[in-house]
This record gives C-alpha cells, structure tokens and sequence, in this order.
C-alpha cells in the first residue's frame, strides 16, 4: 500500500509540474486583452512564436537525450547538467540578437515589450525539467521552476491591470529564468553559472549534439514560429490562431507528462525490454491522443471565451483543426522518444524536416487562404507527414526485434 502511495504521489508531481508551467502564461493573458484588446494579443503572440522557437534550437536537444543520460548515470548529474548550461548560454547568446531583430521587424506596435516577452521565452532554453525528470525528482521542477513562473506571471498580470506596461509581461518572464537558475543549483547542487573550461569546450559538446538539435531546429520552424509566419500573410488572423494554438500548446505541455514519465521507463538497458516497453509507449501514446482530442473540442470554445475576455472569436472549424493538430502531434511525440530508445535518433532530423516544409508551406498557403483554420489544418498536416516518416523506420525496427527475441526464445 505504501509503494501504491508512492507511485500515486510520484505521478501526481510528474502531471502538477507542466500543468503549471503550462498555465501560468494564461494568468497574464487576460489583463493583456483587457487592457490592450486583441492587437496587444496579437503583440505578445508574435513574441511568444519567435521567442519559443529560438528557446527550442537553443536547448540544443537536452530534453531529448538528457533525462535519459541522467537516468542511466545519475551520479554524473552535475557534470551532465555543466556541460547543458555552457552550450545552451552560448547558443542564447548567439540566437538572442537575432531574435530581437525578427521580432522588432514584425510587430509596428509595443515592440519594447515584445523584445523584453521574446528574450523572456527564449531563457526557457535554460529549463532544468530535463535534468528533474533524469532524477526521478519531479517535485524540484515544481519548486524551482513552475512556482517562480506563476508568481512572477500573477504580479506582472497585477502590475498591468493595474494601468502598467505591457513590459512587465517581458520583465516578468526574464526574472523567472533567473530565479529559476538560482533555485536549480541550490536544489540540485549544480552550477548556477558555468565555468570557463566548460565554455571552452561547448564546441565539442555543440557537436555531440548536432543530430538531435538539427532536428529540433527544424521542428520550430513549424511547431513554434507559426504565429510569427501567419502575421506575415494574414495579420488580421493572428489574435484567434494564437488563442487556439497556445491553449493547445499549454495543453500539450500538460500531457508532456506521459511521454517524459515513459521516456525513463522505456530506456533499458535490455534491448528486448526497450523494444517490448516502446510498443506499449505507443499504444499509450495512442489513448492519451484520442482523448485529448475530445478534451479539445469540448472544452476550447468555453475556454477561450472566459480567457481572452471575449476579445477574441474563434470559428468552429478552427477548434476541429485544432483537435486533430493535438492527436497528431501527442503520437508524433511517441514515435519520436521511440527512435531515440531504438537508437535511430538521425531519423528525427528526416522526419523533422519533412514536416517543415509541410508545415511551413500549409501555415502561409493555408493561413492566406483560409485564416486561422487553414493554418492549423497546415500544421496538423505536418504532424501526419512526421508519424508517417517515423513510422516507417520505427515499426520494421520494432519487428526486428520482436523477432530476434522470439529466435532467442525457441
């Protein structure tokens, strides 16, 4: 009974993390509708796309191949974590500037403040979840990271409903970065800043991670820049994509929980298990994206609605795409953690590319064309071509093993 409550209170903070993580933008969202209607929306979303997207190459693929690599050597956490911080500081640095730029070029209004959001976003490049989830210690991401950003999000949503800046948004994200980096290394016992030696030698680990981070990278040029992309073609469309698409977003973050929890689970050292744990992965993966499906379209219109304080209208064709976005993309995800565990990680960057041009090409023809719909349909077409390009490598793989483990057997 006691292991029961163990396993229960362990998997209780596993999903308690990213549903606040997830949700804690969403308190600032409608003090910014409010005060600033649906263009001051319109503003952040823009930076919310070009900073999210310049935090996902700057991660350099830690998320992916980093709890793993904790999991396995948990003694080494410290020096996994090291090497982590040095070449993700250095990749925000170099990304950083032009990110500014970007979004300073497609917004005409508060571009301060969508400076001071993007630069905020991309700082989640600096996310220690990875290295919590590696530990088995997902109780340290809810106090050294979820926590800060909700207190941090209600002041700024207080400071802005109260008459101030729409820059507290961006001020707000920025000190969450910090305080979390500080929390980090006093709840972990790990570096809060990185040594010279370790940024010396971020060349070397830059490239031990290049498959993963060319994968990545072209992955948030269709899962994070969309609303960046839209504004080029469709401006008038961004406010109700933006709502559809981060609500979405928060929601798989939230469900990122299953795939992150499995992703350790699944890792074993006995290749017969691996294989065995990653049919099950998938089948799993299956159920959470059929549900989360139903949770979309039933509970979308009414969220939208009391979030974005009826400044924002979104079509019913848009909440249909949107639903079928979020399965895709909740057995994308399956497919990608098992070509990691069947050690195949270089068919990433194949089927990370593939959706990019898909998405890319179906958010700008499909935004043009048809708004917020046609760009949501062109990035769950993106997400279909991603499972198909994985699949095909992770099922003969899957049966290969089966095999060879059935021959061993006889």
């Amino acid at each position: 009974m006691r292991r029961l409550v163990g396993h229960l209170t362990t998997l209780l903070l596993y999903g308690a993390s990213p549903v606040v993580v997830a949700l804690a933008p969403f308190a600032v969202v409608p003090a910014v509708t409010t005060r600033f209607g649906a263009d001051g929306w319109a503003v952040c979303a823009v930076a919310l796309s070009v900073g999210a997207a310049v935090a996902v190459v700057a991660e350099l693929g830690w998320v992916v191949v980093g709890p793993q690599r904790v999991a396995r050597d948990p003694q080494r956490h410290a020096e996994i974590h090291h090497d982590a911080l040095a070449s993700r500081l250095v990749a925000l640095a170099v990304l950083a500037p032009v990110a500014v730029v970007t979004v300073t070029l497609l917004v005409d209004e508060h571009r301060g403040a969508a400076v001071l959001l993007t630069l905020g976003v991309a700082g989640g490049a600096l996310s220690p979840t990875w290295l919590f989830v590696g530990l088995g210690r997902p109780g340290l991401t809810l106090l050294c990271e979820a926590l800060p950003r909700v207190v941090l999000a209600l002041s700024a949503a207080g400071v802005i409903a109260l008459g101030g800046p729409l820059e507290a948004y961006g001020l707000a994200s920025l000190l969450a970065v910090v305080v979390t980096l500080v929390a980090t290394a006093r709840a972990a016992g790990v570096r809060v800043a990185p040594a010279r030696e370790r940024l010396l030698a971020v060349p070397s680990i830059v490239r031990g991670q290049l498959v993963v981070t060319a994968g990545r990278g072209v992955t948030a040029l269709y899962k994070t820049l969309p609303a960046a992309l839209l504004q080029a073609v469709a401006p008038g469309s961004v406010a109700a994509f933006a709502a559809v698409d981060r609500l979405a977003r928060a929601g798989l973050g939230i469900v990122a929980v299953v795939p992150q929890r499995l992703q350790v689970w699944v890792g074993s050292p006995d290749e017969t298990v691996a294989a065995r744990r990653t049919v099950a992965s998938l089948v799993l993966n299956a159920g959470l994206a059929a549900a989360s499906a139903v949770t979309v379209l039933t509970a979308m219109p009414p969220v939208v609605a009391v979030v974005f304080t009826g400044a924002v209208t979104v079509e019913g064709s848009a909440v249909v795409a949107t639903a079928l976005l979020v399965a895709l993309t909740c057995q994308s995800r399956a497919f990608g953690l098992a070509l990691v565990t069947l050690d195949a990680v270089r068919t990433t960057t194949t089927a990370a590319t593939a959706a990019a041009v898909v998405g890319v090409t179906g958010v700008l023809w499909g935004g043009a064309v048809g708004g917020a719909t046609g760009a949501l349909a062109g990035l769950a077409a993106a997400e279909a071509v991603a499972i198909g390009v994985q699949a095909a490598v992770v099922v003969p793989l899957l049966v290969r093993a089966h095999r060879a483990s059935s021959g061993a057997v006889a």
